[in-house]
């Protein structure tokens, strides 16, 4: 039975050699992002927000049977609408630890690659018959994503559930394109449970699909949400308002449940896209805006327009502005564009940051589109190479061309990427906000974070416990911790934390002026009402008790 199965195994990869090539390229930043994580955790760079935000809700659930985070002082639902968070319970039941949540992300992230790889393959190879560059150009894709610093981004921010977002964003669209109707709805309903307002980017989706049936590759899919979309345009066209009213209707129901756990009553029907740094609140609060106060208008989306035009333009370059080459496909960037662009908030557009997600899986996919464009305008040119000079006929009819173009191609996108990836010295970052993964330089691993996790399983179980925002995550696993300037009156009742744990005179332990977390220590140091439990000179990290 064991030879049975090991020669169907053999027989598999033989035939499948191209794609386990993919896989085993996957696996490898798989194991490189994990190890990003494991080294951000160990070496005490990680935040409460989100990572141990996340772990606690998480944790919260396994004991209570609510998301409740005692950082928000509500149910995390109630704020984010995810219901993705109930695949996280079981993982995190075996292994209890925000090591988990980070490489079950990192898992996620890498394997978009495969997806863009997949949709690369499937696209091109109408017009791409060599099998060899075929290859060679979707591994190119998969690279070119893998080292893209926007994917690092995703990873160098220790965990946020909109970092999924690539991956099914881009296993909707591979599920359109490969007829694969039952994975195709399956991916969107995954897309929405990120985030209620994931709807946007679904109903986005949705729209270019249905477009993208009509135009020369699109005639060739007979399978969308009908069993035959050629068939019928008025039937298409319904199934996709339908589509779009049944996202209206969850968005609309998410927000009655989001009020309901938040114990609210009043209700809009205009949902809002939750963005922050505009005193706009929706697509349609934007537009109307625009027509009502112009130089309001103009005034929002000018703010840091140095950050927005290097951000996007870094979107596009990284790609060799091949999206550009796919005008139509753009508009899958319109929900980011419409969100980050109209902000003053610059965590939108700078790396370090999950925003990127809402963007990656669509500018692939317009870069893919547009190399299709690409190639179909050269062989349209190749078809009339007649009329071109002697020298250019022989250029375009030498075998070997695709290959030197192909290669080419794949150089140059690399080249662009790597100033700011994982391979880059930290000096070649762009922005003083926050790094990316060239950061893993910096990531040394100490003594601080084995003692906050000793210490935390000492502690008293349910203790009361006030620390600052990088040494929370350690502390995740307790139902009452609390942090200083984010947990909402944190300082109004002292007298109920039981511990206090900070490191002395770090950034976040200084940061909230009078009511930050050192000021507060040396009061109630002062005042007699805590002593030091603990003093881990090596880390600076103190430990308060009370009494």
């Amino acid at each position: 039975m064991i030879s049975s199965y090991s020669k169907k195994i053999f027989n598999y990869a033989t035939k499948n050699k191209k794609n386990i090539i993919a896989l085993l390229v996957v696996l490898a930043f798989i194991i490189i992002f994990s190890v990003f994580s494991v080294l951000q955790y160990y070496s005490l760079d990680v935040s409460a927000f989100d990572l141990g935000v996340n772990a606690q809700e998480v944790y919260s659930f396994l004991y209570t049977g609510s998301f409740y985070t005692s950082l928000l002082g509500e149910n995390a639902l109630a704020q984010h609408f995810t219901l993705f968070k109930f695949l996280q319970v079981p993982l995190y039941y075996l292994f209890p630890s925000p090591v988990t949540l980070m490489i079950f992300e990192d898992i996620f992230i890498a394997l978009a690659g495969y997806i863009i790889y997949l949709i690369s393959m499937n696209l091109l190879k109408d017009h791409i018959k060599s099998e060899k560059i075929l290859f060679l150009v979707s591994i190119g894709f998969l690279l070119s994503y893998e080292f893209s610093p926007f994917s690092e981004s995703l990873v160098s921010f220790s965990f946020h559930n909109m970092a999924f977002l690539p991956f099914f964003f881009l296993l909707a669209f591979y599920s359109f394109l490969a007829e694969r109707r039952i994975l195709h709805i399956v991916s969107i309903i995954f897309i929405i449970s990120l985030h209620a307002n994931f709807v946007y980017i679904v109903g986005v989706l949705l729209l270019y699909e249905f477009l993208f049936l009509h135009t020369y590759r699109g005639k060739k899919i007979n399978t969308w949400f009908l069993h035959n979309s050629n068939s019928s345009k008025i039937a298409n066209f319904s199934v996709f308002i339908l589509a779009i009213v049944l996202l209206y209707g969850y968005i609309l129901l998410a927000g009655l449940i989001k009020l309901h756990l938040a114990g609210i009553s009043s209700f809009s029907i205009i949902p809002t896209s939750g963005e922050t740094g505009t005193p706009v609140g929706s697509p349609v609060g934007l537009i109307l805006l625009m027509f009502k106060k112009p130089s309001e208008f103009v005034s929002i989306i000018s703010s840091n327009k140095g950050q927005k035009v290097f951000f996007i333009n870094m979107l596009l370059k990284s790609n060799l502005y091949l999206p550009l080459l796919s005008p139509m496909s753009l508009i899958l960037s319109m929900p980011y564009i419409l969100y980050a662009v109209p902000s003053s908030y610059n965590s939108y557009y700078v790396l370090g940051y999950q925003y990127s997600a809402m963007v990656l899986g669509a500018i692939y996919i317009s870069a893919i589109i547009g190399l299709y464009n690409l190639i179909k305008l050269g062989k349209y040119v190749n078809r009339h190479s007649k009329q071109l000079p002697l020298k250019l006929q022989k250029t375009f009819h030498y075998k070997g061309v695709g290959i030197a173009i192909v290669t080419i191609i794949i150089v140059l996108v690399l080249a662009i990427s790597l100033p700011y990836g994982i391979l880059a010295p930290v000096e070649l970052e762009h922005t003083s906000y926050r790094g990316v993964m060239n950061d893993i330089y910096n990531e040394i691993p100490s003594g601080d974070t084995t003692y906050l996790i000793n210490i935390s399983k000492h502690l008293p179980k349910n203790s009361y416990i006030l620390t600052e925002n990088t040494l929370m995550p350690y502390f995740s696993n307790n139902l009452h911790i609390y942090l200083s300037t984010f947990t909402p009156g944190y300082y109004n009742n002292l007298s109920k934390y039981q511990f206090i744990i900070f490191q002395n005179n770090s950034f976040w332990a200084t940061y909230g002026g009078y009511y930050s977390l050192q000021n507060i220590a040396d009061r109630e140091l002062e005042n007699g009402n805590y002593s030091v439990m603990e003093n881990y000179s090596s880390g600076n990290i103190i430990v308060l008790e009370r009494g």
